[in-house]
Formats: C-alpha cells, sequence, structure tokens
C-alpha cells in the first residue's frame, strides 16, 4: 500500500457518496509544460471536458492546476492552458490516463500534508506513539561514549541497551546505566549522528552492543510513497486517514455539510448550527479511541519493567481523552 491509499481514505471521510467530476490525461507531461491535452468522453457530442473551463482547477496526483484557458484541435482532445504547481503543490511529471480529477475540494496535497502533521503529532508525548529502531556499535572496553552510527531520527527515548555475550548462552545481557546525551557537535569526529551513549556499565570487549530506541514516524514524501516506510504499525493504518480529517474539517464541513450543495432556501434547514461541530465531535472520539486502544497495544509489547537499581526501560505515557 501506497499513500494513495490514506489520501482515499481521508477523501471517503470528508466527502462520503459525494462524486468528483474527472477526467483522463490524454498523453504524458512533464514537469513545467502549461499545456495540459485532456481525453474528451466519447459518449458525448460535445467537444468539451465537462467542468474543465477557464477558472477552475485541475489535480493530477498531488499536484493542482489553475486553468487560464481551453482549446480543442480535433474531436479527442482538449488542451488547457494552467498554472502548474498551484497553491503550494509541486509540479511534477504525469502519465498518459492518469486521473484527473476537477475542482477538488480537498487537494490531494494538502491531504498529503495533513497526513504527514498527523504522523508527527501521533508521536507526540500526548499520544505516546512510536516506531522502534536499532542501532549497534562495538564495544571498546578503553571507551566510554559512543557515537550512534547512521541515526539521523529524533530519538524519543532508549528502550534497552544490551550486548552479546560470547558462548552458546547468548543471554544477550543488559547494560542498565548509561546516559544518552543529545545535541553533540556533528563536526566532531567522534559524534557525527549528535548523539552520544555513554556506558557506565561494562559489557564485553569487541562484541556488539545494541540499542532499541523510540522514535517519531517517518512523514510520506509522495503518493507513490510505500505506508511502510513511516514505521506506522499496520494495526494502526486507520489513524492517519482519521487524524487528517479531522485536521481538514477544521477550516471546511464534511459532504454532508457542504453550504454549496444545498439550495440557499433549504442550506439552514439541511445544515443546521452545530452540524459540523457535531461531527468533529463524533470524529475526535474515535480517533481518541484508537490511539488509545493502539498505545495500549505498545504498553503490551513494550512493557514497563524496573531493575533493582530504580531503573525504568520504558515509562508510562499520558494519553488524552
Amino acid at each position: 500500500m501506497t499513500a494513495q491509499t490514506w489520501i482515499d481514505e481521508t477523501r471517503d471521510l470528508l466527502l462520503t457518496d459525494y462524486i468528483e467530476e474527472q477526467a483522463l490525461l490524454h498523453s504524458s507531461l512533464d514537469a513545467s509544460s502549461t499545456a495540459v491535452n485532456l481525453k474528451v468522453p466519447t459518449n458525448t457530442s460535445s467537444i468539451s471536458v465537462g467542468g474543465v473551463v477557464p477558472g477552475c482547477t485541475i489535480e493530477i496526483g498531488t499536484e493542482l492546476m489553475y486553468v487560464f484557458d481551453t482549446t480543442s484541435s480535433d474531436a479527442t482532445t482538449v488542451t488547457a492552458t494552467v498554472r502548474r504547481g498551484f497553491r503550494g503543490s509541486e509540479a511534477s511529471t504525469h502519465s498518459a490516463n492518469d486521473l484527473v480529477t476537477v475542482n477538488p475540494k480537498f487537494p490531494a496535497y494538502q491531504i498529503l500534508d495533513a497526513i504527514n502533521h498527523e504522523l508527527r503529532d501521533l508521536s507526540s508525548p500526548q499520544h505516546g506513539l512510536y516506531q522502534m529502531k536499532t542501532v549497534e556499535f562495538t564495544y571498546n572496553v578503553a571507551q566510554d561514549g559512543y557515537n550512534l552510527p547512521g541515526v539521523t531520527d529524533d530519538i524519543l527515548s532508549i528502550y534497552q541497551v544490551t550486548y552479546s555475550d560470547p558462548g552458546t548462552e547468548a543471554s544477550e545481557p543488559a547494560i542498565t546505566n548509561y546516559v544518552l546525551r543529545r545535541n553533540r557537535d556533528t563536526s566532531d569526529a567522534a559524534f557525527p549522528s549528535s548523539y552520544a551513549l555513554v556506558l557506565h556499565s561494562d559489557a564485553w570487549p569487541g562484541r556488539s552492543v545494541r540499542v532499541l530506541y523510540k522514535t517519531g514516524f517517518t512523514p510520506l514524501t509522495s503518493d507513490t510513497t510505500a505506508l511502510s516506510t513511516t514505521g506506522l504499525h499496520s494495526e494502526a493504518y486507520d489513524l492517519p486517514a482519521l487524524g487528517a480529517a479531522l485536521r481538514l474539517m477544521s477550516s471546511r464541513p464534511i459532504r454532508r455539510e457542504f453550504l454549496d450543495e444545498q439550495g440557499s432556501s433549504r442550506a439552514s434547514d439541511e445544515v443546521p448550527p452545530g452540524a459540523i461541530s457535531a461531527s468533529m465531535r463524533d470524529l475526535r472520539a474515535l480517533r481518541l479511541n484508537r490511539i488509545n486502544a493502539e498505545a495500549t497495544r505498545l504498553d503490551g509489547k513494550y512493557p514497563t519493567t524496573w531493575t533493582r537499581s530504580g531503573t525504568q526501560t520504558q515509562s508510562s505515557v499520558y494519553r488524552g481523552v
């Protein structure tokens, strides 16, 4: 699954059964051309493409475009003259037969931004979700501080430090006395990761030390990015769409509350005062229940344990309700 899955799920939550007008790209499009060729539907006698008219917007992938003019050179193609990368979206290449959405109520680039904001929020202290990663280095008896090689993440906390012991037991003993120091000078060859892990307990010389740490979720870069790259466990794949829909609803109504879909004489009856707030309340409650459920799942996988010295290997996190 890719980011497009979450974009579609978010749109489903916001639009319900509402179908936006769509078309197909007639020929491939590079990232700079302002002439967009669209297929004319074969089941119409008009040489036009639905709502593609001057002043509208069209969307291909996560790129939004503003239409200045439309022309037609034959009965199968309409050419729209557009402004690329409209409203902060990014101009990119597109292929023939890519889907074109006309006047999208919730542009895909905005949904993708909202999803990334939600991924960052899910790993905040209030919600307490995270992904677990590991890094290893070799123990040196003459050394106390160690760089964490290859780590570019923002480490939320360290869950466990162990080392590989020789022999057949392979018990991987824990190192319980250590300190993580942040914001080291990256120009210092000793700590290019900006992290220094200082061990106050011995390990086995020449053996690997394994650090298990919590970090936030990785943002998506495009609609084709695989969901697995975020680090969010698959049981929680419903959360980003819920949160993104809630964020977008804060400035726009969902489908059943679109004022522009009701006649002026019916608007007050179809969309009474408080309807949008009620929808947001229901969605917010569902989101918080799911966050707490997934946080409980993580607590079961990585429980809080205490050593004799009083060291806590995972701290409990308050989650709002």
